[in-house]
């Protein structure tokens, strides 16, 4: 009964030292390096992943990719609704003029009183708006408004007419990037 009692007495010291439950300082450590490497990687991720957000986000609204639109925008506008190129046409030349009607009432008899004149001068696309009337086949103005600069940091720009087709082509470089716009609208009027 004395063995019974002694061995039940180191059962229970057995059970009471060696069930406990818990991680061993090498388990700890492993832990904690796999748990540095994946935030480590989680890190690098988001990083590159800000990096690259900024060079789209400047690329998307640099000044460059801004005037190429509105440069665009304005020079298709213009020509969709314009009648009558310029007199003495010519096939490639670093300005354009261009006449149409303000009025689009089909009722009216169409006469001829806007012009716009895209013009490359220095490293800028400027247009001038103009009122008049044509006579004779000579444009004869009666207000103009002043140059409106569309985009600046042209290193090239030409205008080609052919038929009914009026031809932009410009290459913007703001020393960073560099974009060439190619428009080709049709004169409907």
């Amino acid at each position: 009964m004395q063995r019974e009692k002694q061995k039940a007495k180191s059962e229970k010291w057995d059970t009471r030292y060696t069930a406990q439950r818990g991680f061993t300082l090498i388990e700890l450590m492993a832990t904690i390096a796999m748990a540095t490497i994946v935030i480590l990687g989680i890190g690098v991720v988001l990083v590159d992943s800000y990096r690259g957000w900024n060079r789209m986000y400047d690329r998307v609204f640099s000044d460059v990719v801004t005037d190429s639109y509105v440069a665009r925008k304005a020079f298709d506008a213009v020509v969709r609704k314009a009648s009558v190129k310029q007199p003495g046409d010519v096939s490639a030349a670093e300005s354009v003029e261009l006449y149409y009607y303000q009025n689009t009432d089909p009722n009216l008899s169409p006469n001829l009183d806007r012009s716009a004149r895209f013009t490359i001068a220095g490293n800028e696309l400027q247009v001038v708006y103009g009122s008049g009337k044509l006579v004779a086949g000579t444009w004869q103005v009666t207000s103009a408004s002043s140059p409106m600069t569309l985009a600046r940091n042209v290193t090239y720009g030409s205008f080609f007419i052919t038929g009914a087709c009026v031809r932009m082509v410009l290459k913007l470089d703001n020393g960073s990037e560099t974009m060439t716009v190619t428009c080709s609208p049709v004169r409907h009027n």
